[in-house]
C-alpha cells in the first residue's frame, strides 16, 4: 500500500462522524426555538388585547359621562336654570346652596346660619370618608355630621365657618299650587336651578309633592318659596309609570320636620 493511501486512512479514522444524539440535539434546539418564539407573540398579542380593552373601557367611561353631562335632561335643566339665574334674587339663594360629597357620591345641602350650619338628606352623608361642602365662592370645608335622622332622611352638618351666605327656613305652612324654586347639582352638573309648584302636602307620609324635575344629585336641594324661604328639602321622585314617562313628581321634606331637628340640638 503506498504511503498516500495510509494516509488517506489514517485521516479516515481520525475523523469522528457524527451521532444521532447531535443530530437529535439540533433538531430540539430548533423546536425550542420555534416554541419559545411563540410563546413571545402570544404574550405580545395578549399585552396588545389587554391594552386594547383598558382603551375601550376608558373611551366608553368616558362617553357615558359625557351622556350624562349633555342628554336632553342636561340640556333642559340647564337652559331654564340660565333663563332664571338672570335674576338677581335666585343668583343670592345659590350662593347658600352647597355640594356635598363623600366616598364616590355627591349631592346638595344648603346653609341655615352664617356660621355653618347645613342641612341635607340622612342618605347624601352615609359613608366613611371625609365629608366635603364646597360653597360657589369656592371655599370648602370639612363637614362634621351632627344630627341624622334616616327614617325622615334628614341630617344636619357643621362646618367651620363665619358669615357664610344662608338661607331662612319658612314658619309657614304650604299652599297647594305655589310656585317653588329648587337649587341643586344634579346630573354632574351644579348651582341648578328650576322651578315647579307644590302638587301636594301629604302629612300622613310627611311629604310634599312638587312638579319641578328632579334628578340624581337633587337630594338635599332646598324648595324655596316665591318669599325666598325654604319650604321643604327634596329627597326623592316618584316612579314614572308605564304608561307616561313624565308622569313623575318630585318628593320633599316638610320644613316642620327641620325646624324640629334644629330645635332638638338647642
Amino acid at each position: 500500500m503506498s504511503t498516500e493511501r495510509e494516509n488517506e486512512l489514517n485521516d479516515r479514522e481520525d475523523f469522528e462522524e457524527p451521532s444521532l444524539e447531535d443530530f437529535l440535539d439540533e433538531e430540539e434546539d430548533e423546536h425550542t426555538k420555534e416554541m419559545e418564539q411563540y410563546r413571545i407573540k402570544r404574550r405580545q398579542k395578549m399585552f396588545r388585547l389587554i391594552a386594547f380593552s383598558i382603551c375601550l373601557f376608558l373611551v366608553i367611561n368616558g362617553l357615558s359621562i359625557w351622556f350624562k353631562l349633555y342628554n336632553f335632561d342636561s340640556i333642559g335643566l340647564n337652559r331654564e336654570s340660565k333663563e332664571l339665574s338672570k335674576e338677581e334674587y335666585i343668583q343670592k339663594y345659590k350662593e347658600a346652596v352647597v355640594m356635598i360629597q363623600r366616598d364616590n357620591s355627591r349631592g346638595t345641602g344648603f346653609a341655615v346660619s352664617a356660621n355653618g350650619l347645613i342641612v341635607t338628606n340622612h342618605h347624601v352623608v352615609e359613608g366613611t370618608g371625609p365629608l366635603i361642602i364646597s360653597f360657589p365662592s369656592g371655599e370648602k370645608f370639612i363637614g362634621d355630621v351632627i344630627e341624622s335622622d334616616q327614617e325622615i332622611d334628614i341630617a344636619l352638618v357643621d362646618v367651620d365657618g363665619n358669615d357664610l351666605p344662608y338661607l331662612t327656613l319658612s314658619t309657614k305652612e304650604t299652599n297647594l299650587n305655589e310656585k317653588i324654586y329648587v337649587i341643586g347639582n344634579p346630573l354632574l352638573q351644579s348651582q341648578i336651578v328650576n322651578e315647579g309648584t307644590i302638587l301636594e302636602k301629604a302629612d300622613t307620609y310627611d311629604v310634599v309633592k312638587i312638579s319641578a324635575p328632579i334628578f340624581r344629585g337633587h337630594s338635599g336641594s332646598p324648595v324655596i318659596s316665591e318669599e325666598g324661604e325654604v319650604v321643604a328639602v327634596v329627597y326623592a321622585k316618584t316612579i314614572p309609570t308605564i304608561f307616561n314617562e313624565d308622569d313623575s313628581a318630585g318628593l320633599a321634606v316638610p320644613i316642620e320636620l327641620v325646624h324640629k331637628k334644629i330645635n332638638e340640638l338647642e
